[in-house]
């Protein structure tokens, strides 16, 4: 299984094939985190709903997290996977993942389900019921 720590630990064993200065994926949760508006672990924990002594480990670096907790990490606080692990890419999701990611949601849900989430759409975005 691939860990954040085990990766921030190669960085550093072979330095001179990264760039200096290179933030660990521990450092990139926190700042995910504090841009995502989570002022504290507590708060982050509460939303992903994880114990904070957990969450914390993960992002003071006492603990890497493992690859399978970064998809969660990641739509939480709308940063890319690749970012999240390696540094790599794009940090912030676009709006038009999001579009993709919110499809791909309803596509999963019953006909019924689909409808109320699509009213519930309508009145927050302030239109009537033929969409204007």
């Amino acid at each position: 299984m691939h860990y954040a720590l085990l990766d921030s630990k190669r960085l550093l064993r072979h330095e001179s094939r990264y760039r200096v200065g290179a933030m660990t994926p521990n450092e990139r949760l926190k700042i995910a985190r504090q841009n995502a508006g989570y002022a504290t672990t507590v708060d982050a924990a509460a939303a992903l709903g994880m114990p904070q002594s957990t969450y914390a480990g993960h992002e003071n670096g006492l603990r890497g997290f493992p690859a399978s907790r970064a998809p969660s990490y990641a739509r939480k606080f709308k940063v890319t996977e690749e970012w999240l692990l390696y540094g790599k890419g794009a940090a912030t999701i676009s709006e038009e993942a999001e579009i993709i990611e919110t499809a791909e949601f309803m596509r999963r849900m019953t006909d019924p389900s689909r409808k109320a989430v699509r009213d519930v759409a309508r009145r927050l975005a302030g239109l009537d019921e033929t969409g204007t």
